[in-house]
């Protein structure tokens, strides 16, 4: 038998025996890859439950936020500001349930590095207001969006009464102040309405349903890359970093999320929330169909406990985050740990059961 003939017997044996592994290593009793999944089925659930209704949400509350900036900046009373805050606060919170979805439309428009790049940066936001001169339509900045926002209303002067005084204080600071503000809220609001303009008016949806497969590109990849990267800025950005976990020990409370108002766990627990809402309705159905297994136990029972798990961790932690990460370092670490443990399951064996490959970039300071 001449040498490429041997080589191609030994590549078609190897092929056979990956796809064999595959099938039983995963206890896939279906069609491989869930070849016989009705998947128009599931994204339609998906994009009529929990995506569209969740842009929806986020852009009702983005157009409250700017209503809200607009009563402050023209009566800079206690209540306006704490009113202000609350549709911050709100708005935030909203975007965390649609954050998983940063394909589509929201990928055309940019959406997390417009309103949710974090942690901000406060020298450059101070340098914007001192100098008068920024673009907050620049590429993958660090001074606009809730971040922003967080350090406008909590972080730039030490109280709220001075807080307020610096708004209305009629200065070019004050002046640029008034406008930063305004233009950081109305960048937020159009960004979710263009999204949400993008599902519902110019046509997304019916794409998103009918691009079937498990191929780079289609809504399988899309939703499961998604959902697998923001669940990474979770476990690595919202808890990892701050905590010191991938720093050497080092802890780092001043890059936590929301670091002003100390609402950082707040929003890791909406985050993850959502990534376990969009698991429980929709993607569990074809974790089911193939009735993968791992180390003779349900794939899905396991990756619904791990999320309890993580959910039961982050809840133990006393926050705020960025006290806890000096303070209480032991349940934030097992919080990390909890998180650490999902991932595995999602973006490796979910994955390898229903044959689709995860595409995105990884941050090099990743520890998985």
């Amino acid at each position: 038998m001449s040498f490429l003939r041997k080589m191609n017997v030994l590549l078609l044996l190897s092929g056979v025996l990956v796809f064999s592994a595959c099938d039983s290593e995963s206890g896939n009793m279906g069609s491989p890859c869930a070849g016989d999944f009705d998947q128009r089925s599931m994204f339609t659930t998906v994009a009529d439950q929990l995506i569209i209704p969740g842009y929806q949400d986020f852009a009702a509350k983005s157009t409250l936020l700017k209503e809200q900036a607009e009563a402050f900046l023209s009566d800079g009373s206690q209540a306006n500001l704490e009113a202000l805050r609350t549709a911050w606060k709100n708005a935030y919170l909203s975007y965390q349930v649609v954050a998983q979805y940063e394909f589509g439309p929201a990928e055309d428009h940019l959406l997390r590095s417009t309103v949710a790049n974090f942690p901000a940066n406060v020298e450059q936001i101070e340098n914007n207001l001192n100098s008068g001169t920024y673009d907050l339509n620049a590429a993958d900045v660090y001074y606009r969006g809730f971040p922003a926002l967080d350090y406008l209303l909590y972080g730039i002067k030490a109280d709220d009464a001075s807080i307020i005084a610096s708004f209305m204080e009629d200065s070019a600071r004050g002046a640029t102040q008034r406008t930063y503000l305004s233009e950081v809220v109305t960048q937020i609001e159009e960004s979710a309405l263009n999204v949400l303009d993008g599902w519902e008016g110019k046509g997304f949806r019916a794409t998103f349903v009918e691009n079937t497969g498990t191929a780079a590109g289609t809504s399988l990849s899309q939703l499961i890359n998604g959902w697998n990267q923001t669940y990474e800025i979770l476990k690595r950005d919202k808890i990892g970093i701050p905590s010191g976990v991938l720093t050497l020990g080092f802890t780092n409370p001043e890059n936590v999320e929301a670091f002003y108002s100390g609402f950082s766990l707040d929003l890791a627990k909406a985050s993850l929330d959502a990534s376990a809402t969009l698991y429980t309705n929709g993607l569990d159905d074809l974790v089911q169909f193939v009735d993968a297994e791992k180390n003779g136990e349900s794939l899905d029972g396991l990756i619904k406990a791990q999320f309890q798990s993580a959910r039961e961790a982050l809840n133990a932690i006393d926050g705020p985050l960025s006290v806890a990460v000096e303070t209480d370092d032991s349940d934030v670490s097992t919080a990390y740990n909890e998180l650490t443990k999902q991932v595995v399951q999602i973006k490796t064996d979910l994955p390898s059961v229903i044959c689709v490959a995860i595409t995105y970039v990884d941050n090099p300071s990743d520890s998985d």
